[in-house]
């Protein structure tokens, strides 16, 4: 049996989680709003988020690593379960950041006789 399970989170949970986890981490983050997030796929998925203060725009740039990290912490921190032995990979589909976990697709199917004796 394989099992994919898909979560996809809209940008608020994204900025929560990403903001969380540099708050954790005492990482810097620019004082301001948020007001855009927008994804790059290119070998992988970046998020960039322009924070606004006082008319002044910063970006972030968030790399795919340090993305799915916030994620996952931001699914943990709000109890939802994820399976610790199983592949995690962030996509981006339909404008939203995805989180797919996939649990044994690399495992070979065990062969199981029935009714011999």
């Amino acid at each position: 049996m394989k099992e994919l399970r898909c979560i996809v989170f809209t940008d608020r949970e994204v900025v929560s989680a990403i903001t969380e986890r540099r708050r954790k981490l005492n990482d810097a983050f620019p004082d301001g709003d948020v007001t855009s997030l927008e994804y790059t796929v290119n070998r992988g998925v970046t998020a960039r988020l322009s924070v606004t203060l006082d008319g002044a725009a910063n970006d972030v740039t968030v790399p795919e690593q340090e993305l799915q990290a916030a994620l996952v912490g931001y699914c943990m921190s709000r109890n939802v379960p994820l399976p610790v032995v199983a592949d995690k990979a962030l996509y981006v589909i339909k404008g939203r950041a995805t989180l797919m976990i996939t649990m044994n697709f690399k495992k070979p199917a065990r062969l199981v006789v029935l009714g011999v004796e």
